[in-house]
């Protein structure tokens, strides 16, 4: 009985010691693996820094890309240690992991047969990245929307528009994308000017408005050359159009216009150059009623008033 007793006092504590290493093993891959992660993300982190610059208007080509790597590879990373972690774990434990590994990969093809958009996601996001078509924080236009990119990875992409809406794009629908920030932008204002206007005078007027946009301290830093005036763009109905361009910083190109219209407003007040708008007339029926011509019906007298409706 002793001799009994005895035999399971020691299974007992072996079994014990089994189970406590056991338990060990598993929370020191469960610290590890957090750590692991922590470190990758910190590792991601100090890349992006060490490219960032100290001028804010130079650093949108290099820090966008590297802040949108910097999250596929936390992600990539998180997702492999994970799943390296658990079939680690499931081993400890006594669990066979082969039939698992052999079973995800049966899984995973005859997903991929079913789940082909998926792959194409993915593919996609990967030709993107590698060929740095846009990058996180750029403005684009893609699978029929446009807002800047507010997050992306290798199956979608994360549109935010003016209005707030977010847009979530798959990478596979993107046939066609319009990067509108790409290295540099451009600033392009229309500006009607009434027939009797001198053009000579017109150019003369806008390109010292050019000039003035470039010296301010405020917006001159935004632009990468002097605007220029191209000319006549169009004949219209009522007015010349003259084409203004600004070559300017990634994403700069509309503060540059709207700060240009305001200027070259102010200047064509100044300078007494008319800046024309539609015209309409409008017949109002008033007084006393008069016959039709060869009828017995009458009618009020119109009365023709001129009006100026600004378009």
């Amino acid at each position: 009985m002793q001799t009994v007793d005895l035999l399971s006092y020691q299974e007992l504590v072996a079994l014990t010691k089994d189970k406590v290493d056991e338990a060990l093993k598993i929370v020191l891959i469960l610290v590890g693996s957090g750590l692991l992660i922590r470190a990758v993300r910190v590792l991601a982190d100090r890349l992006v820094k060490l490219v960032q610059d100290d001028d804010p208007l130079t650093t949108s080509q290099r820090e966008q890309r590297a802040i949108t790597l910097a999250g596929i590879f936390k992600g990539v990373f998180r997702i492999a240690i994970v799943i390296v972690s658990g079939l680690t774990i499931l081993d400890i434990l006594g669990i066979n992991t082969t039939p698992l590994i052999a079973g995800a990969g049966v899984a995973g093809l005859a997903i991929s047969f079913g789940a082909q958009n998926l792959i194409r996601d993915f593919i996609s996001g990967f030709f993107i990245l590698m060929e740095n078509q846009y990058k996180v924080g750029g403005v684009i236009r893609a699978a029929g929307v446009s807002g800047q990119v507010e997050d992306m990875n290798l199956r979608i992409t994360v549109l935010r528009d003016l209005e707030g809406v977010a847009h979530f794009v798959p990478n596979g629908e993107i046939k066609v994308v319009s990067n509108l920030a790409k290295e540099w932008s451009r600033a392009v204002v229309n500006v009607g000017v009434a027939y009797q206007e001198d053009l000579d005078r017109v150019v003369s007027v806008l390109n010292e408005v050019g000039l003035g946009l470039q010296r301010d301290p405020v917006f001159g830093p935004s632009l990468l050359e002097a605007p220029q005036v191209l000319g006549v763009e169009s004949f219209g109905d009522s007015q010349i159009t003259v084409r203004v361009m600004a070559k300017t910083r990634p994403l700069k190109q509309w503060e540059a216009a709207r700060e240009l219209r305001k200027r070259i407003k102010a200047a064509f007040d100044r300078e007494g150059i008319e800046i024309p708008f539609p015209q309409c007339v409008i017949y109002s029926r008033t007084g006393t009623e008069e016959k039709l011509p060869g009828s017995d019906k009458s009618q009020p007298p119109a009365i023709r008033f001129e009006a100026a409706v600004a378009s």
